[in-house]
């Protein structure tokens, strides 16, 4: 079973409001790209960010690219292995149930996300805490306003998008 670094214990708030607004950040920049704005980082023990992405699905044109799955490869990548014990994943979205297998898989220690998913989260209450062996340290709420604000101005955008695509069409 996972040991929580010592690290994990003595983030601050500022800590993850500094972290989050880096999530967020990436967020941002996935939603001039006019991706579903999800951003992730992962912060290593020593609370240095190795890793940022956010969602590139519509650029890659498939659903492995969410932000989590994509932030975990660059990590893996910068580290030169696949475990990241005593890592912590910040993302502007609660993890979808692939999402949420890839971070216990990959051993992150700490997972903190913005807003819960209502449609694709893994849904913690359900599976419970314990559905894979091993701790995992969940926070959750940091940040849900910025996070769910933009992905409303996103889903808005979109919708408008669609509304005038369909205005050209003659039946």
């Amino acid at each position: 079973m996972p040991i929580a670094h010592p690290s994990l214990l003595d983030l601050e708030a500022d800590d993850d409001n500094k972290f989050m607004s880096k999530a967020l950040d990436q967020a941002q920049r996935g939603l001039h790209k006019k991706e579903v704005p999800i951003g992730a980082i992962i912060v290593d023990p020593e609370k240095n960010i190795i890793a940022k992405a956010h969602n590139l699905t519509e650029a890659k044109k498939c659903q492995l690219a969410h932000a989590e799955a994509l932030v975990i490869q660059k990590a893996c990548k910068k580290i030169g292995g696949w475990r990241l014990d005593g890592h912590i994943l910040y993302v502007t979205l609660e993890p979808c149930l692939m999402c949420y297998g890839l971070i216990r898989l990959s051993r992150i220690s700490r997972l903190v996300y913005a807003a819960p998913s209502a449609l694709f989260g893994y849904r913690r209450e359900i599976l419970g805490p314990d559905v894979y062996p091993g701790a995992i340290l969940v926070n959750s709420g940091l940040k849900q306003d910025a996070s769910l604000a933009m992905l409303k101005r996103f889903f808005k955008n979109a919708r408008t998008r669609n509304d005038k695509e369909d205005e050209g069409i003659n039946i």
